[in-house]
């Protein structure tokens, strides 16, 4: 049988975490050495299952300091990439291993970073700890090692940036985190799985992406001076307009009522007209967990088009941050950014 090499990349999260205190019940999770989470997977090791009876060549790299997710910033989707890039021609695959607070947005950031990706990308994590009697992270891992090692099972390679979680493989810029408890911790809302993995891994060929062109390369500039503002009944115009004033937002996403609607007051209208003309670009998107934006459906979000307001379509909260930020650090004029963010660049936006 053919090698497979797989590169794992250990961020930290969940999946490696123990108690800090081991002899104290309610003590807080903190994470543990990779060395610590081989122990309870003897299948990774040089002479365990994926090794021994399917060749498969793993390289481990950790972060110098582990982080639970909810610490990750853009600095680290760029630390990871670089990883990656670093690595690309000697590997037929790739796993991050990554807590699952942000690992939609480093999924949806990555998929931007990411050009002419030719190799699977998989993020995968646990909402149990690996040590704890009931986790979910061995099968989780063994799981995403069988998406990243396709090869080796003679699958098909989904050369994309996926999230292998609970059995079930989602493009990375498609899924958000719904559940904090049960072990379905990520849904896809407005797009179907990549593959289901079962007693059989049954891969959805249709749903993939189309075949990269071009050879591979990483695009790290991303620009961070994005605000994303929730609206709400009571809303208070003021407070954006205080962020306004400063004159230092590049990119503004706001999640309005279902598809698309907001507030239609002249003092709402004004301020996002003031931010269009010191050159902010405003983005849509909708609270709702299904469906899209779709400006001029209704009357309270017609009167925004004229505006130059943007329709964020069913773009995911995460993948339209992630999104934001890498059109806007690519320094391109003003219509460009629009016809970009309005794009399906990574396959993360119904056409």
């Amino acid at each position: 049988m053919e090698k497979t090499k797989v590169f794992v990349l250990y961020t930290g999260g969940t999946i490696g975490m123990a108690p800090k205190h081991s002899t104290e019940n309610d003590s807080p999770l903190v994470p543990q050495s990779w060395e610590q989470l081989q122990q309870y997977m003897p299948s990774i090791h040089p002479d365990g299952y994926f090794s021994k009876v399917r060749n498969i060549e793993f390289e481990y790299e950790s972060f110098t300091e582990l982080l639970d997710s909810s610490q990750l910033d853009i600095t680290h989707w760029v630390q990871m990439a670089e990883a990656i890039e670093s690595r690309y021609d000697d590997f037929d695959g790739f796993i991050i291993i990554h807590g699952t607070d942000t690992m939609a947005y480093t999924a949806s950031g990555l998929s931007f970073i990411f050009q002419n990706l030719a190799k699977p990308v998989v993020l995968t994590g646990s909402q149990l700890p690996i040590s704890h009697s009931r986790t979910d992270a061995i099968m989780n891992f063994s799981n995403a090692i069988h998406i990243a090692g396709a090869k080796a099972f003679g699958l098909q390679p989904i050369k994309e940036v996926t999230v292998c979680f609970n059995d079930t493989l989602l493009r990375g810029n498609r899924c958000t985190k719904a559940s904090t408890n049960v072990f379905e911790g990520f849904v896809s809302p407005d797009y179907p799985p990549l593959a289901e993995l079962e007693e059989s891994i049954k891969i959805k060929t249709r749903n993939l992406l189309p075949e990269a062109s071009g050879a591979f390369s990483i695009n790290t500039k991303l620009n961070p001076n994005v605000i994303v503002l929730t609206l709400f009944p009571g809303f208070k115009v003021s407070h954006l307009q205080k962020l306004i004033d400063d004159d230092e937002i590049d990119g503004l996403i706001i999640k309005t009522y279902g598809s698309g609607n907001a507030p239609c007051t002249a003092e709402f209208i004004d301020c996002l007209q003031q931010a269009k003309r010191q050159g902010t670009t405003i983005l849509f998107t909708t609270q709702s967990l299904q469906g899209g934006v779709k400006l001029g459906k209704y009357a309270a979000s017609d009167v925004f088009r004229p505006i130059g307001v943007i329709s964020g379509g069913d773009l995911t909260n995460e993948a339209a941050l992630a999104k934001m930020m890498w059109v806007l650090g690519q320094n391109l004029q003003t219509k460009e950014v629009e016809i970009q963010l309005q794009s399906d660049l990574r396959g993360e936006v119904s056409s």
